[in-house]
């Protein structure tokens, strides 16, 4: 009888146990599926306005030829700019869309530095609305590498934690890259008229 109860109450142990471990690793790894889709869903909306600028660029440009004449290059230099991160985009490479993404907000700064150089430009209301419509794309970019940045930091130290240490990588969750600026990026380009 005593040994009944004894192997009893090891059965109900294990069984708590068992259920215990069994849901801690589901809901761990329904964690780390969550937080790598938002990861996904957040690197998205940087592409999106990514792609949003890129769409206004051809606006802008047409704007500002209609306006200045002599300052081709810029101009020129911004669209083809604009074809390489398409190109980096439908490739899907991280670096190759980090590098054309600087060298158009280099360009791009260049083209504001420009407008204002020039207040016959500055005075045109088309250009105006298209800059302030760029302005805008600019900011809403940089919320959304902001927020990817968050959703980053976030699966990564899920990932890190215990218990989903213990299984992260064998369900082939690895660490999340960072939007990170590319050297040089912060500081003013110079620009030549």
């Amino acid at each position: 009888m005593k040994t009944k109860v004894i192997a009893t109450v090891a059965v109900i142990i294990a069984v708590i146990v068992g259920a215990t471990f069994a849901a801690l690793y589901f809901t761990t790894y329904n964690n780390l599926v969550a937080l790598n889709a938002s990861v996904d869903e957040k690197w998205a909306q940087v592409e999106q306005e990514l792609q949003r600028r890129y769409d206004l660029i051809p606006n802008v440009v047409a704007a500002a030829r209609a306006y200045i004449n002599y300052e081709g290059s810029i101009l020129e230099n911004i669209t083809r700019l604009r074809s390489q991160w398409m190109s980096a985009a439908q490739s899907g490479d991280l670096d190759a869309i980090n590098s054309a993404t600087s060298q158009m907000e280099s360009g791009i700064s260049n083209l504001v530095v420009t407008f204002e150089a020039y207040p016959d430009l500055k005075a045109s209301s088309v250009v105006q609305s298209l800059m302030i419509t760029l302005e805008g794309t600019e900011n809403r970019i940089s919320t959304e590498r902001m927020r990817y940045n968050e959703a980053v930091r976030d699966y990564n130290t899920a990932i890190k934690m215990f218990p989903a240490n213990l299984w992260s990588a064998g369900w082939g969750f690895t660490s999340a890259a960072y939007f990170q600026a590319k050297v040089g990026s912060t500081e003013v380009p110079p620009v030549d008229i």
